[in-house]
C-alpha cells in the first residue's frame, strides 16, 4: 500500500514561471491578464508533473495490477496530443500578432474578443486607437501573446509631419517583427479597400525585405452582429439570410484581394461583441467604461457573449504563423485545456474501472480501504494535470465534501457495495457485481467533480452539483 508520503510525490511542487521580456517597443504599452478561460493551466508544473508520471504511477498501490498501471501511463504518456505540448513549454515563446485597418473596424474590440477579456478601450463614439499600443497577454509571469494595436490605415491626422502615417505603420511592422498580421475589414459596408489591399502589399514586400520571410496575412471581416437583421446578436440565433449576407460580404472582400494580388492566408467573418457589467452585475456601456476606477476596469465580466468564430480564428492564426516556437506558443494557449480535460476523462474510466476491479472481492469491507485511496489518486492526478499542487490530506477533503464518508447518506453508499456481497451467500458472484456497479458510479462522480474543479475552474458548490448530478444520472 501506499505511504501518505509516497502519495504526496503524486503531485508535483510549485515552480516559479520564468516570465518573457520583449524587446521594448518605443511607443505605449497597456499588460494585461491573460483570461483563464483560454489558458487555465500553469505550464511548468504541467511540464514537472509530465516528466515525473511514468515513476509516480510505479509507487500505486499493489493491489492495483500491472495492466491497470500500463493503461493509466498510457493514457498520459502515450497521448501524442500532450507529448507535443510538453516538449513545446521549453522551446515556445509568445506570438506576435498586429492589426491592421481602417478605423472602427473594431481592432479594440477584436483583442478583448480574442483575450475574453476587457483590455483594450473600446467606444462606440470616437477612435480609440491615437498610438500604436502592445498588449501582453500573460498567465502569472509569463507572456503568451503579444498584439500590436495600429492607427488606421490613412489616418487623415498625422502625429508627425515629417512622416506619412503609411510609413509609421511600415517602421512599427519592422520594429515589432510580428509574426502574423490580421488585416480587418468592416462587414456592415462595402469600403472601397484597394487602397488598403495595395498599402498591405507594400508592407509585406518591406517585411519581407527585412527578414528574409513572407508576413503571413489573415483577412478578418468583422462586425457581423450588425448585419442584418441587426437585433440578431446571439450567433445561435443568426437567421439563414444573414448568414448568406455575411458569406457575400466575405466573397466581395476575397475578390478586391485577388484582384490585386495580395497574398492571404486565410479570410473568416466574425463578431467580436462582448457587453461588459461591474463586479456587482451593473452593465455598462462601452463609451462609460475608461471613466471607471482601474480596479473596477480589471474586474469588468461579460454580461453578454455574442463573439461569433473567434475559435475558428484562433485556429486560423496557428495554422498561419510559419515560426514554430510562436506558433508553439499559440497552441500551447488554444490546446492544452482542451487535451488536459480530455485525459482527465479518461483518467476517470481508468479509475471507474479499477474501482469496479477492486469491488469484486468478494470479501465485505476488504476493500473499502483501496477504493478511497484510488479515489484520493483520482483526484490528485486530475488537480495535477490541471498544475496545482495539492497532497492526499487534500484530495481527501475533497472527496469528503461532496458527500463523502462523514457526508449525509454517504454511509449507506459507501457500505452499500459492502452489502451487496451478502448476496454471494445466496447467488455466487451476484453481489460482487452490484458492489463492482455502485463501486464504479461512485468513483465516476467524484472524477467528474475533480474535474469541474480543477480543470473547468468551478466553485466547490457548482462541483457538488456536477458530482450529485452524475450520480443520479449514473
Amino acid at each position: 500500500m501506499l505511504s501518505n508520503s509516497q502519495v504526496l510525490l503524486i503531485c508535483p511542487p510549485i515552480i516559479n514561471i520564468n516570465s518573457y521580456n520583449p524587446v521594448p517597443l518605443e511607443y505605449s504599452k497597456r499588460t494585461m491578464t491573460w483570461c483563464r478561460s483560454i489558458v487555465p493551466l500553469s505550464l511548468q508544473n504541467m511540464k514537472n508533473f509530465y516528466t515525473k508520471v511514468g515513476d509516480l504511477l510505479d509507487n500505486l498501490p499493489d493491489a492495483i495490477p500491472e495492466k491497470a498501471r500500463q493503461k493509466i501511463r498510457d493514457t498520459i504518456l502515450g497521448d501524442e496530443e500532450l507529448k507535443n505540448l510538453m516538449d513545446g513549454v521549453d522551446s515556445h515563446r509568445p506570438p506576435r500578432i498586429f492589426l491592421i485597418g481602417r478605423t472602427g473596424v473594431g481592432k479594440s474590440s477584436l483583442i478583448n474578443a480574442l483575450c475574453g477579456a476587457y483590455v483594450a478601450p473600446v467606444s462606440d463614439t470616437r477612435s480609440c486607437t491615437e498610438t500604436a499600443q502592445t498588449y501582453q497577454c500573460k498567465d502569472g509571469e509569463r507572456t503568451l501573446m503579444e498584439i500590436l494595436d495600429t492607427r488606421g490605415i490613412a489616418e487623415s491626422d498625422n502625429l508627425n509631419a515629417e512622416i506619412s502615417a503609411e510609413d509609421m505603420l511600415i517602421n512599427q511592422v519592422k520594429e515589432f517583427s510580428p509574426d502574423v498580421a490580421i488585416f480587418m475589414l468592416n462587414c456592415t459596408h462595402r469600403d472601397d479597400v484597394d487602397s488598403d489591399v495595395n498599402f498591405l502589399k507594400k508592407l509585406s514586400e518591406s517585411y519581407a525585405q527585412a527578414y528574409n520571410m513572407r508576413l503571413p496575412i489573415v483577412a478578418v471581416v468583422n462586425k457581423c452582429d450588425e448585419m442584418a437583421p441587426s437585433r440578431l446578436k446571439n450567433p445561435n440565433e443568426y437567421t439563414e439570410s444573414k448568414t448568406k449576407k455575411i458569406a457575400e460580404q466575405v466573397q466581395h472582400y476575397k475578390e478586391i484581394i485577388v484582384k490585386n494580388n495580395l497574398k492571404i492566408d486565410d479570410i473568416i467573418a466574425v463578431s467580436s461583441l462582448i457587453d461588459w457589467m461591474t463586479a456587482d452585475g451593473t452593465e455598462i456601456d462601452a463609451d462609460s467604461i475608461e471613466s471607471l476606477p482601474v480596479s473596477d476596469i480589471e474586474n469588468l465580466q461579460i454580461a453578454f457573449d455574442g463573439r461569433y468564430h473567434i475559435e475558428e480564428l484562433l485556429n486560423i492564426l496557428e495554422k498561419a504563423i510559419l515560426d514554430f516556437s510562436a506558433r508553439m506558443g499559440l497552441r500551447m494557449a488554444l490546446k492544452l485545456q482542451e487535451v488536459v480535460r480530455r485525459i482527465a476523462n479518461q483518467l476517470n474510466k481508468s479509475f471507474s474501472a479499477m474501482s469496479a476491479t477492486v469491488a469484486l472481492s468478494p470479501i465485505p469491507i476488504s476493500d473499502i480501504y483501496i477504493l478511497l485511496l484510488l479515489q484520493g489518486i483520482l483526484v490528485c492526478l486530475i488537480a495535477s494535470l490541471s498544475g496545482r499542487d495539492i497532497s492526499l490530506d487534500t484530495a481527501k477533503e475533497f472527496v469528503l465534501s461532496m458527500g463523502g464518508i462523514a457526508g449525509a447518506g454517504y454511509g449507506f453508499r459507501l457500505f452499500a457495495p459492502q452489502a451487496s456481497k451478502i448476496l454471494n451467500v445466496f447467488w455466487a458472484g451476484s453481489g460482487s457485481a452490484v458492489s463492482a456497479s455502485i463501486a464504479a458510479l461512485g468513483t465516476s462522480a467524484i472524477g467528474k467533480a475533480a474535474i469541474a474543479y480543477y480543470i473547468d475552474d468551478k466553485t466547490i458548490e457548482e462541483a457538488k452539483s456536477t458530482f450529485e448530478a452524475s450520480r443520479k444520472e449514473d
